[in-house]
């Protein structure tokens, strides 16, 4: 008789712990190239698997990594971007920092789209006291617009693509 252990999201993230304070670029590296992938699978319909989730959400808990992902959110590309990003909310255990980054992503995006009410409920799932749900909650709170934000995030991309891949990409 054999026996088959489900692991579960949670004993994924566990074993892989956090990147926050990371500053290894070959990890930021690895975790943009797998946040864009997720991304462009999306595009065609496709899911990954639990383990490539976990990584997913793993490599979000660094700021480079969530920054880049910051920077891919277009929302002419949103038929992609927000089915991706629900995937991953979905699969994040709540009430943990894994769910910060997807949560506070899809808000700017939808904030971005006009969707205001929308992307404050979605931010409403993040941690409070995560930074990017912080800056989201002001932008939203004050009016800014969401030209403004979206000018400001084209602005940091490209500093994060040089500061994670160099002047290579």
């Amino acid at each position: 008789m054999t026996t088959t252990q489900s692991i579960t999201m949670n004993s994924r993230l566990v074993e892989l712990g956090t990147l926050v304070d990371n500053h290894a670029t070959s990890i930021q590296r690895a975790g943009a190239e797998m946040i864009e992938a997720l991304f462009n699978r999306h595009k065609q319909g496709h899911n990954v698997d639990d383990d490539t989730v976990a990584q997913i959400l793993y490599y979000l808990t660094d700021i480079q990594v969530r920054d880049y992902a910051l920077g891919l959110l277009e929302p002419n590309n949103a038929d992609r971007i927000i089915p991706a990003l629900l995937y991953l909310i979905d699969k994040a255990p709540t009430d943990t920092i894994y769910i910060n980054a997807p949560a506070s992503l899809l808000a700017a995006l939808h904030y971005e789209m006009g969707n205001t009410a929308d992307a404050f409920l979605i931010l409403s799932t993040a941690q409070a006291d995560y930074s990017l749900a912080r800056l989201l909650d002001r932008v939203f709170r004050y009016d800014w617009t969401p030209e403004g934000f979206a000018k400001m995030r084209a602005k940091l991309h490209p500093e994060v693509v040089t500061n994670i891949f160099g002047e290579d990409k």
